[in-house]
């Protein structure tokens, strides 16, 4: 029962990752890429109706993470209170600006600022996690967010865009497919371990792949790239430990929640990428 819980919250964060990374990502790139508000207001319409199923995935690692792992939550918030201030008013400022952006380029600077704190926190939790410097986790993830976005809107931006976004989301392949190695090379030696060094190594490939590939394959690479890299060092830190979770009789009341909750997502983000695809067919 232990096992189930700690690959749910693992499952869960790695979704979020691999999907709301290019949220962050198209939002950090979307000034860049359109030449006029109209193409800015294209690029940022390609992202819009994903944002709120992929923030599911958080929501459901959340919820995960205070019903089944109560000591690991207060360990975590206690700990690392900024941080988390800044996450959550990042996440609160991002979500808002998409929402109010529409056609009025006033919101593009709450947006840009509530991504960049949002991968900026994520970034520092890690490193205060890993024993990595917090500035290469920061920029690592920031850039790495950057890529996936640029190889969304390569793959949904037809043209000029799409080409445009294309050459950037290249020239982020070099400095991403370092940063997970450096961190791993960087962080305490004693730390070092199996799990970490293989994860490295795949996310080099799947950014690598990323660089020499296009569309929804290109895509698939970079998501996969998000999401290994936190799930994969925490699980080689022992940040996810069994003494961290509730009690074995609230687990056993709570497990049949997983087999309701996790299907009901999966079905939200299909039924969302379903019907965005309909309208772009």
């Amino acid at each position: 029962m232990e096992t189930l819980w700690i690959v749910l919250l693992g499952l869960l964060t790695a979704g979020y990752f691999a999907l709301a990374g290019f949220d962050y990502g198209t939002a950090l790139l979307f000034r860049l890429l359109g030449r006029d508000d109209r193409e800015r207001t294209r690029a940022l319409g390609a992202m819009t109706p994903f944002v709120l199923g992929n923030e599911v995935w958080l929501v459901a690692a959340v919820g995960v993470l205070f019903g089944a792992f109560p000591r690991l939550e207060g360990e975590l918030l206690s700990g690392h209170h900024t941080v988390f201030v800044l996450i959550v008013t990042g996440l609160v400022v991002f979500t808002a600006s998409v929402q109010l952006r529409g056609t009025n380029p006033a919101w593009d600077g709450p947006l840009i600022a509530g991504a960049l704190a949002v991968a900026i926190g994520w970034g520092w939790l890690a490193a205060d996690l890993t024993g990595a410097p917090p500035l290469l986790w920061a920029a690592g993830v920031v850039v790495l967010f950057a890529l996936h976005g640029g190889t969304f809107l390569a793959w949904r931006l037809p043209g000029h865009a799409g080409r445009r976004a294309r050459v950037l989301a290249r020239s982020l392949v070099l400095p991403s497919a370092l940063f997970v190695p450096a961190v791993v090379l960087l962080a305490d030696p004693v730390r070092h371990s199996g799990p970490a060094l293989a994860g490295a190594v795949a996310v080099l490939v799947l950014v690598l792949g990323a660089g020499v590939t296009t569309g929804r394959t290109a895509f698939l690479c970079t998501a996969l790239a998000c999401a290994l890299p936190i799930p994969v060092v925490f699980a080689a830190q022992g940040v996810v430990e069994p003494e961290t979770m509730a009690h074995g009789n609230t687990l056993a009341v709570l497990t049949p929640v997983v087999f309701v909750v996790l299907p009901l997502v999966l079905l939200f983000q299909f039924a969302t990428w379903w019907m965005v695809r309909v309208r772009h067919a």
